[in-house]
């Protein structure tokens, strides 16, 4: 039986991508289950819903930095990889605006940082300080990410999540040392210094291949890749952008109806959704995308989206299913006791998980094939929904509310993409 699965995964290149990658996210699992530990015990629920604030405030600069052009660079990596001269102008093209870009809103947030603060932070707690150094940091965190997303291309996956590992297990020490000694200022610089550190780590990774960058440095940006980047950028962007502001929109409401306690414990689901979410996500980003990026016809991809209905989705709703059984350990593990309250809200989270990543196998192919209106006017409806709801049952119910409002919005997703690609996934080849 053990000789039959390795013989298996051997075969099944999905499967080889996903056992690899479990290392990864078992690594990245247990960094931030000890982060998650550290904000409880020290900062406790409010310090988790400032941090929710702080995470989603900076997910979307990240984003605005990079021009939203992440998926655009990894399409067209895999696409130029083996035609050197195109490769390297959309290298040089993605990181010379990236970096251009990042300094602009580098500079906006350092000279803006009182109304940033104030925004973010509802006027409450002064961390202007916070803000202008991710201004400062900020063409770092860009430079990382789009390296990253060239080798993610490039089908150098293990790389990827060897950088990572490294990124979380160092991050993780840094994490720990700020939150014991600074308290939730240090929790915040973390956030912020993480970028930096990353960087350091994928250059390390990156001595080796020193000598392309002199031919990348001296590349022209490629107009014609700027139009293809910017289709992607439109579809990121506003993906990237619209997502933390809703949750940020979201958090208010639930401290304004239900106190800021009880938005802690709704922030600390989310965090325990990211850890398991991470397998899927990071499988999509690694193998899916350049997978469909390179699918020409719709027998291969219904083939894809199948083979991952068979081979992974079940296994994700099984994992589903044992951390609902043991909701009450894994919170006194991450946690502790006094965030046995948010038990309420896991069915509801979960549920909606796995309608999300049911979901997403097929979304993705919007983004792997650039249907941008079609994509931009899926993403407003979700949005739009899980906004509207999560108001209308967190007035009803509580912070619990607020999960059920993604249940409801993916749910809704799903069939919406199911009716968009129908005639590829049921209909005749």
């Amino acid at each position: 039986m053990l000789k039959y699965l390795r013989l298996l995964i051997a075969q099944n290149i999905l499967l080889k991508v996903s056992s690899f990658n479990a290392i990864g996210i078992f690594v990245r699992v247990v960094c931030g289950l000890i982060t998650s530990k550290l904000i409880a015990f020290y900062l406790g629920a409010s310090g988790m819903a400032i941090l929710g604030d702080m995470r989603n405030f900076l997910s979307s600069v990240q984003s605005v930095s990079q021009l939203g052009i992440s998926n655009g660079v990894i399409k067209y990596t895999a696409e130029y990889k083996t035609e050197n001269p195109k490769f390297n102008r959309l290298v040089a093209t993605a990181l010379k605006i990236g970096l251009g870009c990042s300094i602009v809103v580098g500079g906006i947030l350092v000279v803006f940082s009182n109304p940033i603060n104030y925004f973010v932070f509802n006027g409450v707690h002064d961390y202007t300080s916070i803000i202008k150094i991710t201004g400062f940091v900020l063409p770092l965190f860009t430079l990382n990410a789009l390296l990253v997303n060239v080798i993610n291309g490039m089908g150098a996956y293990k790389k990827v999540i060897q950088i990572n590992v490294a990124t979380n297990v160092l991050g993780v020490v840094v994490s720990a040392l700020l939150i014991i000694y600074f308290n939730l200022f240090g929790a915040l610089l973390a956030l912020v210094i993480s970028g930096v550190m990353a960087l350091g780590i994928t250059g390390v990774f990156l001595l080796n291949k020193r000598h392309c960058f002199l031919q990348i440095v001296r590349a022209r940006i490629d107009i014609e890749i700027v139009k293809k980047l910017a289709s992607y950028g439109g579809m990121t962007l506003f993906s990237a952008i619209a997502s933390p502001w809703v949750y940020i929109a979201i958090r208010k409401h639930i401290i304004k109806t239900d106190g800021i306690v009880n938005a802690g414990y709704w922030d600390a689901m989310l965090r325990l959704s990211e850890y398991y979410m991470m397998f899927a996500t990071t499988l999509m980003t690694l193998y899916f995308l350049p997978k469909l990026s390179a699918v020409a016809s719709k027998k291969e991809f219904r083939t894809e989206v199948l083979n991952f209905y068979k081979t992974i989705l079940p296994f994700f709703g099984v994992g589903l299913i044992l951390i609902f059984l043991l909701k009450s350990y894994i919170i006194m593990i991450v946690f502790n006791a006094s965030f046995l309250e948010m038990r309420s809200i896991f069915i509801w989270q979960l549920a909606g998980d796995f309608f999300r990543v049911a979901s997403l196998v097929i979304a993705y192919q919007l983004v792997a094939k650039n249907k941008f209106w079609l994509f931009i006017g899926t993403q407003i409806l979700s949005w739009t929904i899980i906004y509207l709801s999560s108001r209308f049952f967190i007035d009803a119910y509580g912070f619990i509310g607020a999960a059920m409002g993604h249940l409801l919005s993916y749910a809704l997703y799903l069939l919406v993409m199911v009716g968009v690609f129908y005639k590829s996934l049921f209909g005749r080849l």
